[in-house]
């Protein structure tokens, strides 16, 4: 991995508890919040400029932007939430432009687990736990605003997009340079 491994532990202390923080919010409310996303951009900017020669610094807004811009369009088409475009557009600053290809990778599946891990639990005993959270009811669908017809599940991102993260930045200490 080429990310620093000095970088990836001194962003990993402050964002993991944020993450997890984050994945509690968006299961029980389905939303996440500005001030959490502007905490994780916080984050990046204290560590990146303590730990990241200032050229790459500037350029990870690169990867913000591309990853911004792939999102809107896919919450345009109702795809993801405005919240995952978001968080997911600030989680991009901290990868670094050789880990592109893993992260995509990381992302996925990490995006399958919690998917697969939210399904899992909404239908057995385990859902117990947790009654009330947002993340196991069935939304109404509202002539065209809702992709498909009929009530739908929507699953919250966050979850996934949090847990690349953390993976990453795991990865990045044992294995960064």
């Amino acid at each position: 991995m080429q990310v620093s491994s000095t970088f990836a532990l001194w962003a990993l202390l402050p964002a993991l508890p944020l993450c997890v923080f984050i994945f509690w919010v968006d299961m029980k409310h389905k939303r996440i919040s500005n001030l959490s996303v502007w905490a994780l951009f916080a984050i990046f900017v204290v560590v990146g400029l303590a730990t990241l020669p200032i050229m790459e610094f500037v350029w990870r807004f690169a990867n913000y932007g591309v990853v911004f811009a792939v999102l809107l369009l896919m919450w345009m088409a109702r795809q993801v939430g405005a919240g995952d475009v978001k968080m997911a557009a600030v989680a991009a600053l901290y990868v670094d432009k050789g880990d592109a290809s893993y992260m995509l990778m990381i992302t996925f599946g990490s995006i399958i687990v919690a998917t697969l891990a939210t399904l899992i639990i909404r239908v057995t005993p385990l859902r117990k736990l947790a009654p009330d959270w947002a993340a196991w009811k069935l939304k109404a669908s509202e002539s065209g605003v809702n992709v498909g017809k009929g009530d739908q599940m929507t699953l919250p991102m966050g979850t996934g997009i949090g847990l690349a993260l953390c993976t990453y930045l795991i990865l990045g200490v044992l294995y960064g340079q």
